[in-house]
């Protein structure tokens, strides 16, 4: 029985983490982002300008409210206990108690206590405090009652407070918004009373929230708005241009019919225009090489067999000549040299040509027979030997002392270690040219190094191209064309192997070949290889392997390389 996996839980982080992503990924969702985060701060900073002006402007208000109700209750006051004609203590206090709940409920909204008490309360006739709203009273501080008790101007005195939470909004988190305000009344009989009013603001204080909310509000139903403005707008700019680019990807895959369709007038109409007048160019500049590359192809397939019934017929008048030249003056004995050695140049570079013909036609195929790598090996360094000898450069060749059996096609690999082994002499300045074979149950690597010019990390990518030469300028014994590098990877291809190469300026060349013990098997992973090079750096030539057990004690100083190799023998 499966087990049911329980349901993802909601993360927050996990939230964040694919909103980051998309942002990064989406101009569009970028863009709206953007202009909500900056229309929202902007709303909430409007918002905030705004409530610090309306507070300030209501507080204004409400305390000229305040102090105006006020000043009504103490005239009004006043003239009642002047008008008063009270002899006994009990009716006194019954006059107070009266006046204060009249007070009470003829003052404005925001009054909440009315506080009455005499001055002196050591007077006979003093009366006894009166509050219609005792709990307020502890806010009446010492400092507000000595400034009302010590006046004798009757000045009206004010003093901002702070009253209990009556509600969840506040202005500051710890009390609602009130004030008092005090001064004293003339009562002949009594003796002078002090007045104080307690007015709270809260109703002032809600409007006020209430209009903050409303702003707050606003801007974020102002930021939602814009962000979906936003984003159908962008969506109608980068729509088109992701059509655009999804063409372009098409395109660069190799869908050369690929175009987008153009259905607007603006600066995305000229874009998709010149899309696809750019593909149409792309087009048909692409079958235009195609066509010169098949032209130049047939041209040299057309011309190699052309010329080989007339170099045949020169080879063969040049043999005649050659086999009776002792009876020649040694000027005609030279010129007969020269010419011999001129049309076997000839020769080699027209079986170039046709051998390249050969590959572009796709009629190369290989003739596959289990053979001894190394007798390839060494059958190609025979036929390098006597240029090797004219040159002075002596190749060391070092193979394992068993048999390394592959199915190649031996013709095809004697030429890629001959190719090799003659670029190698070439550019090896009389120094020792290296030839060694690695091998394990998958793969054979052939390597081939020279201690000579070498090459800069610039012309590297360029040695296997056709009729590329590192050195033009330079006069070589080979006379290469500049084919044979080229070709020896075509043959390595063939074995759906490979050839790779490192080369340091002033320190030589290696050459790498790759080859599968079983074409058939399909292309060698790295990891299958017998032997690499230790690094992607084409100025670090180390290697990772192990050659063979040497047939031979052949050793080569070394003086100018200071690479290590890691491995075993096999």
């Amino acid at each position: 029985m499966d087990a049911v996996k329980p349901p993802r839980r909601f993360s927050f982080r996990r939230l964040l983490r694919h909103g980051r992503a998309e942002v990064r990924r989406s101009l569009q969702a970028r863009t709206v982002s953007m202009t909500v985060i900056v229309t929202l701060a902007v709303a909430i900073v409007f918002s905030m300008v705004s409530m610090v002006s309306v507070r300030s402007s209501v507080l204004t208000q409400i305390t000229s409210q305040s102090r105006s109700d006020y000043s009504n209750m103490v005239q009004q006051a006043q003239t009642s206990l002047d008008a008063a004609d009270v002899t006994t203590t009990v009716q006194i206090q019954q006059l107070v108690n009266d006046l204060a709940s009249a007070m009470q409920s003829d003052g404005s909204s925001n009054l909440v206590g009315v506080y009455l008490w005499s001055r002196d309360s050591s007077s006979a006739r003093s009366i006894i405090p009166v509050s219609t709203e005792p709990s307020y009273e502890p806010l009446i501080s010492d400092d507000m009652r000595s400034a009302v008790a010590s006046d004798v101007d009757d000045n009206v005195f004010y003093q901002p407070i702070e009253l209990p939470i009556e509600s969840p909004i506040s202005v500051n988190g710890s009390g609602t918004p009130g004030a008092v305000l005090g001064t004293t009344l003339e009562f002949g009989v009594a003796g002078n009373l002090e007045f104080f009013a307690i007015y709270s603001y809260t109703l002032q204080q809600r409007s006020l929230m209430q209009i903050q909310l409303t702003l707050l509000l606003v801007g974020v139903l102002l930021s939602i708005a814009i962000g979906v403005v936003m984003w159908l707008t962008i969506r109608g700019i980068v729509r088109p241009v992701e059509y655009v680019a999804t063409a372009a990807e098409t395109l660069a895959g190799g869908d050369l019919d690929t175009r987008v369709s153009v259905n607007r007038n603006d600066e995305i109409g000229v874009l998709q225009r010149s899309f696809n007048a750019m593909a149409d160019s792309l087009n048909q500049k692409i079958n235009e090489l195609e066509q010169a590359t098949v032209a130049q192809k047939r041209f040299v397939s057309d011309v190699s067999h052309e010329l080989r019934t007339p170099v045949t017929t020169m080879r063969m008048a040049s043999d005649l000549l050659e086999m009776k030249k002792d009876e020649f003056d040694p000027a005609a004995q030279r010129t007969v040299e020269l010419l011999s050695g001129q049309i076997s140049r000839f020769q080699d570079l027209l079986a170039d040509l046709l051998e390249i013909s050969r590959y572009d036609a796709g009629y190369a195929a290989l003739d596959l027979v289990e053979t001894d790598v190394r007798e390839s090996i060494e059958t190609a360094a025979e036929q390098v030997s006597g240029v090797a000898a004219a040159r002075t450069v002596p190749i060391h060749v070092d193979l394992p002392n068993v048999q390394v059996l592959a199915r190649i096609d031996s013709r095809r690999v004697i030429r890629i270690v001959r190719n090799l082994l003659a670029n190698a002499v070439d550019f090896a300045e009389g120094r020792p040219v290296e030839v060694r074979l690695a091998v394990n149950r998958k793969a054979v690597v052939i390597s081939v190094r020279d201690y000579g010019a070498g090459m800069d990390a610039g012309q590297t990518p360029h040695v296997f191209d056709r009729f590329w030469r590192g050195d033009p300028s330079r006069s070589r014994m080979t006379g290469g064309t500049g084919l044979g590098l080229s070709i020896a990877m075509t043959d390595a291809l063939l074995h759906h192997g490979t050839i790779r190469v490192r080369s340091v300026k002033g320190s030589g060349t290696w050459f790498l070949v790759m080859l599968p013990r079983d074409p058939d098997k399909g292309e060698i992973l790295d990891a299958e290889l017998p032997m690499n090079f230790a690094s992607e750096r084409s100025d670090q030539m180390g290697v990772i392997g192990g050659f063979g057990v040497a047939s031979s004690n052949v050793v080569v100083e070394r003086e100018e390389s200071h690479d290590t190799m890691m491995g075993r023998p096999l």
